[in-house]
This record gives C-alpha cells, structure tokens and sequence, in this order.
C-alpha cells in the first residue's frame, strides 16, 4: 500500500471536507477523491459516508483513524532504524576472545563502543583460536581477537596491539628483583604454560626459547591465564607471557621484561576477508582509536 494514501485519509478524516482536505493537501479535488476511492478498494470497505451536503467518517474509518498514528510512527521508526543500520549504529556484533587477550585496549574499547552505540547489542564469546577461525568461517562469530598471526585467505588479520615478552615469576624468586632476564637464564627452570597443541602463543613463545639455546621444561600445561598465574605464585614454575598480563594479576607475581633480542607478541583482529558490516566497521574503527590512545 502507497503510504500517501494514508496521508490523503488521515486530512480528510481530520477536516471531513473534500475541499478543504485537496487545499491543505496542495493537490485539486478530483485527484484527492480518485485517491481515497482506491484506498478503499484496497481496504475492501467504505471510510466515508458520503452526501451532498456532508462527509462522515464509517466504524470502519474511524478504526483506521485511530491506527494511522501509529502506523505513521511505526514508519518513521522504521526508517530511522533502517538508516541506524546503514552507518552500523544498531545491530548485533559477535565478538571472539581468549582470556589473556582480555587485556587493554579490548575492555576499553568495548566500553566505548557501548556508550557511543548503545542499540548494538554485542556479545562475548570466550574461544580457543582455533574455534574463533571455525567460528567465524561458519559465520558464528564477526570479529575475534587472539596472539601470533594466523594465515587464511578467507579471513582478514590486522595487529591491533605489540608488546615484549616478560617472565612471570614468584615474588621470591631469586631472578624477581632482575631489571631484565636474558632466555638463556630460564634454562634450569620448571615452567608452566599454555597447552602447546591449542595456544600459538604458547608455541611461539617456546620457539623463542629454542633460539635462544634451550628447550623449556613445561611442567604444567593450562587453559586459562588466571590458572597460569596461580601456579606462578605458588613457586611451581615461572612463565613467558606478553607484557599486558600484569593487567590480570593480583600483584603477587614478579613480572620482570626479557632481555634482547626480547620476543615480540602481537594481538590481532580477525574478521572474514569480505567487506566488514556497517557495524563491524565501526567496533573496529573504535578498537583502532582506542588502541592508539593507549600506545
């Protein structure tokens, strides 16, 4: 249905006069009267009672004069949303992560998103790598953030954050006053990690320690960081993790930087290589800012 043939209904149910309903529409008679008689052919009823002298609104169209208000709003929302949608500013974002890049600048930037965009509701999804790829493949996930490159044509990587590499030890540790650790120095100890076959992370950082001479000895392997950290504390191992980890720390682990050449993690987005949706362009454009800030 034409929405103008509400428009032409909705004036002359209020003036009850062709005439006059034509003058306030800027259109003649006859045009205004073709208009209404199609309106209530698609209707399938009569909205005026007509006369010589007189025009009375029917049950039928004092029914729909009650409801075209509404219907009014009802489309002017529509189209506001509808352009909402178009610059990404309501919608649903899915959003890939793993606990230790749960670090900044995510948790600000998704606070920032939130009170710039409020209609766009979004949602965590705490994922090893490898189910974020699968995850957005399949289209569950919009954008995922974790450690280390990941080659895939289908999927498009920016870095999003660098930093060095620091040992995690126990506060009493004898190396926890150090300014710096060489690897090399780590070679006698017991460490504790991220499981080798799910964590990039936790390969590359252990790469790191082969090139500088050694095999780690990883005496315990774990899934979270808060874990990862426990262990630290309590003296059962010591641990390379990227320098934003003392972000999740309680403060009573040592985290002392590596030596150089100190290895260099990087935090990445993930989305899929076709073009972003308008939402999913403006959550990266706020992650990209506040990454900025923070550097």
């Amino acid at each position: 249905m034409d929405i103008r043939l509400l428009r032409y209904f909705a004036v002359l149910a209020d003036e009850l006069h062709f005439g006059r309903a034509a003058a306030r529409l800027h259109i003649s008679q006859p045009p205004l009267s073709q208009q209404i008689r199609i309106l209530e052919e698609e209707m399938g009823t009569a909205l005026f009672s007509r006369s010589q002298h007189r025009v009375e609104l029917t049950e039928a169209g004092k029914t729909l004069k009650e409801q075209v208000p509404l219907i009014f709003a009802q489309f002017e929302r529509a189209i506001d949303l509808t352009r909402c949608a178009g610059r990404g500013e309501v919608g649903s974002l899915e959003i890939g992560i793993i606990s230790s890049a749960m670090v900044e600048p995510i948790p600000h930037a998704l606070r920032v998103f939130a009170e710039k965009h409020p209609q766009v509701r979004w949602t965590l999804h705490e994922m090893t790598p490898a189910a974020q790829i699968l995850a957005l493949k399949e289209r569950r996930l919009d954008v995922c953030f974790f450690r280390v490159s990941h080659d895939d044509p289908e999927i498009r990587s920016e870095v999003v954050m660098r930093e060095s590499a620091v040992v995690a030890l126990p506060l009493g540790h004898a190396l926890a006053s150090r300014a710096e650790i060489a690897l090399r120095e780590l070679e006698a100890e017991r460490f504790v990690s991220f499981g080798l076959r799910q964590s990039q992370l936790a390969r590359f950082l252990q790469d790191c320690c082969v090139e500088a001479g050694f095999t780690p000895r990883i005496e315990q392997e774990v899934v979270e960081v808060h874990t990862l950290l426990c262990l630290v504390r309590e003296g059962l191992g010591v641990a390379l993790l990227p320098s934003s980890a003392r972000q999740l720390s309680t403060g009573d682990v040592a985290f002392v930087p590596v030596a150089a050449p100190r290895p260099e993690v990087s935090l990445h987005a993930r989305y899929r290589a076709e073009t972003p949706s308008p939402v999913l362009s403006l959550f990266l454009d706020t992650v990209r800012e506040v990454a900025a800030s923070t550097c």
